[in-house]
């Protein structure tokens, strides 16, 4: 039987036969034998291997956009974020099955650079639909605002039903720095009318 004859679950390729030989007293190698024909690959090692790809994929992190993106914020003011919220997608050839591998970012946790965050599901939106902001106080001069982006993740083999991961990916955006200015109100004279 050869081993297109043998059709394995989900587009699995079958394992090649494994034939082996021992060394005998007078130096010599025995016949070969044949420990096993072509066999399909476990169920369980598919989704071992599926798994593996999950918790081993690079994803990027989400770009991220502050408004004013001048590198300057006015202390009080809020500050809007927002992150890009696009799924990423990722395909495999796992024991010969393709298989598909979709994140998806699930939770966002800003990190402002005066001690506070935020951590929500909501990406956030840009200005006038602002959803994420933040505004400085008066008693700071710069900041770093870092996101880390939490990812969910879902797999289907061969075009299939979806399933879900039970681990989730972390990812860290680069940190973008800020000064808060302090703009001061001063009274001038001005012409009376």
């Amino acid at each position: 039987m050869a081993a297109d004859a043998i059709a394995c679950p989900a587009g699995m390729n079958p394992i090649l036969p494994l034939w082996y030989r021992t060394l005998l007293s007078d130096a010599t190698w025995g016949p070969w034998a044949l420990a096993t024909w072509y066999t399909c690959p476990a169920e369980s090692d598919l989704l071992a291997l599926i798994e593996h790809e999950w918790t081993s994929l690079h994803l990027d992190a989400p770009a991220v956009t502050l408004q004013p993106g001048t590198g300057q914020v006015i202390a009080t003011v809020p500050t809007i974020a927002f992150a890009d919220a696009a799924v990423r997608d990722h395909a495999a050839v796992l024991l010969g099955a393709q298989v598909e591998i979709r994140a998806t970012p699930s939770r966002f946790t800003w990190s402002w650079g005066d001690g506070d965050s935020t951590t929500t599901d909501d990406p956030g939106a840009a200005y006038p639909n602002a959803t994420i902001t933040h505004a400085y106080g008066r008693a700071l001069d710069s900041a770093t605002v870092i996101l880390e982006t939490l990812w969910s993740g879902q797999w289907r083999v061969a075009g299939g039903a979806w399933a879900d991961f039970d681990t989730t990916i972390a990812t860290v955006s680069p940190g973008i720095d800020l000064e808060v200015l302090h703009p001061r109100a001063h009274l001038v004279e001005g012409p009376l009318t």
